[in-house]
């Protein structure tokens, strides 16, 4: 899921400048004792800018940052993956200082400009122990087809059975931000985990590049969840020539924001005869990014020192729901900053010193110009059908099949809430093939975990996919399509 750090202790921004930004950054950040390299990797496309980021020394590449803007000399990077990501300032040259956020912690990161002969190349990963080696005792074939909707090619992989005909089907959407086939994570593959288990079930499996990723071709950064739902019915149709695929047994499997999308293209297309939603937001947008930004990185402080962030957080998020809906007025609607400016400040008349004293980091200019900053990343389309689509209501026109998992230590979609509403969305409308369970120890990517919500740990645990999942979700298909 993208992460939504609108903090008051700079959480979630990356700030680098227009002019000849592009290029690669890297910077020290302690980790374990040491210092670490973090590389940023900035490109610009037209106006609009994107990045990726490496961590050489943990043997990590290609990482995706869920946002990237630019405004004057301030670049603000969002970071899903760690729930925060960087704020500094570029002089101009090949200098830029600023501020890394990881969850609620932060650190000062000062980043030097590299040329292309000096970025660290890639070390060839070590594979992790359940990715797929072949030989393949199935058939492995690369598809390729077009979105006729919104006119972009899609490419992927099918798996399928080396023996028999007219196999049941799985079509795979990845989560939030721009992700390959196989829902690369460092040297994780879970998507390909997967669907190489599945087809030794005997159910053959369609895993795509995201848009703009891999073979894949379309706009991503200025696309919403709905238009990604165009992705996943354009695959539906493909499906429907193929001969070898039973087109009566087609379903979804979604993680995390692709758990929204499958029930999303369910409650729009007969084609899907069933769907597994793993750590899908069914509690919506809003408290998601709420549970990610308030419940979970400040656990640790006071009930009544979070409620009162939570307070201001929520005003400033229902801001681009007010301005969706019109009510914001000419002046607040176009300058961000004089918005948060007086909405902070009226928070912080309301405050004692003690909460203050917790919870502000900065002078006032400094934390308005911070939250202001990261409040633009509000502006891209993807944000406001994020945060104001209902799932709930789509869930309950499907009188299909539905498997709905979530990692107990997930840290990103608050697992309890949601298979809570999803129960009782179904209670209520006499759905009696649903299932929903918590899957024990294991985090938002489905591994056993520690930290659970730490991307160093996400890289380093050995396990990609919990097996014992892997086993219910394959045998809950199979009851399914017999």
């Amino acid at each position: 899921m993208r992460s939504l750090f609108i903090a008051i202790s700079l959480f979630f921004c990356s700030i680098i400048s227009a002019q000849d930004i592009a290029g690669h950054w890297q910077g020290l950040i302690p980790a374990g004792g040491k210092n670490v390299r973090l590389i940023f990797h900035v490109t610009k496309n037209g106006n609009a800018y994107s990045s990726r980021f490496d961590s050489p020394d943990q043997n990590a590449y290609g990482l995706n940052c869920s946002s990237t803007s630019v405004q004057n000399d301030s670049l603000v990077i969002g970071i899903e993956l760690v729930k925060g990501g960087y704020k500094g300032k570029w002089n101009g040259k090949d200098e830029i200082k600023g501020v890394y956020s990881q969850g609620p912690g932060s650190t000062a990161l000062d980043l030097k400009r590299l040329s292309d002969g000096e970025v660290p190349k890639p070390v060839a990963a070590k594979p992790k122990p359940q990715t797929p080696q072949p030989p393949f005792n199935y058939i492995v074939e690369e598809v390729g087809y077009e979105n006729a909707v919104q006119k972009n090619h899609l490419a992927g992989t099918l798996t399928k059975p080396s023996n028999g005909n007219k196999f049941p089907v799985v079509l795979m959407i990845t989560g939030s931000g721009p992700q390959d086939r196989d829902e690369t994570i460092g040297a994780h593959k879970s998507f390909w985990v997967i669907a190489d288990y599945l087809t030794k079930q005997g159910i053959a499996v369609l895993r795509v590049d995201d848009r703009s990723m891999g073979k894949s071709t379309g706009d991503f950064s200025g696309s919403t969840s709905a238009d990604f739902a165009t992705d996943v019915m354009a695959g539906l149709a493909y499906l429907k020539t193929r001969n070898d695929i039973d087109t009566t047994k087609m379903g979804l499997i979604g993680h995390s924001e692709g758990g929204l999308i499958a029930p999303y293209v369910a409650a729009r297309s007969k084609d899907v005869a069933f769907i597994v939603m793993l750590a899908g937001p069914a509690v919506g947008g809003k408290q998601t990014m709420y549970y990610q930004a308030v419940e979970k990185p400040l656990a640790q402080l006071s009930a009544h020192d979070r409620k009162a962030y939570g307070e201001f957080y929520n005003e400033m998020l229902s801001r681009k729901l007010d301005e969706e809906k019109g009510k914001l007025d000419v002046d607040q609607g176009k300058d961000i900053v004089l918005y948060t400016r007086n909405a902070f400040m009226n928070w912080k008349k309301k405050q004692p010193d003690s909460t203050l004293k917790v919870l502000i980091k900065g002078t006032d200019e400094e934390v308005i110009k911070s939250i202001s900053a990261g409040f633009r990343d509000l502006e891209r389309p993807w944000w406001p059908f994020f945060l104001t689509y209902d799932l709930t209501k789509d869930l309950q026109k499907l009188r299909i099949p539905v498997f709905a998992l979530n990692g107990e230590k997930d840290e990103q979609v608050d697992p309890k809430a949601n298979l809570a509403l999803i129960k009782s969305i179904f209670a209520k409308n006499k759905n009696t093939r649903v299932k929903t369970y918590e899957v024990p120890g294991v985090n938002h990517l489905f591994q056993h975990c520690k930290a659970c919500g730490s991307v160093a740990e996400y890289l380093e645990l050995e396990e990609t996919f919990d097996k014992a999942t892997l086993v219910m979700i394959g045998d809950w298909i199979k009851e399914q399509v017999k």
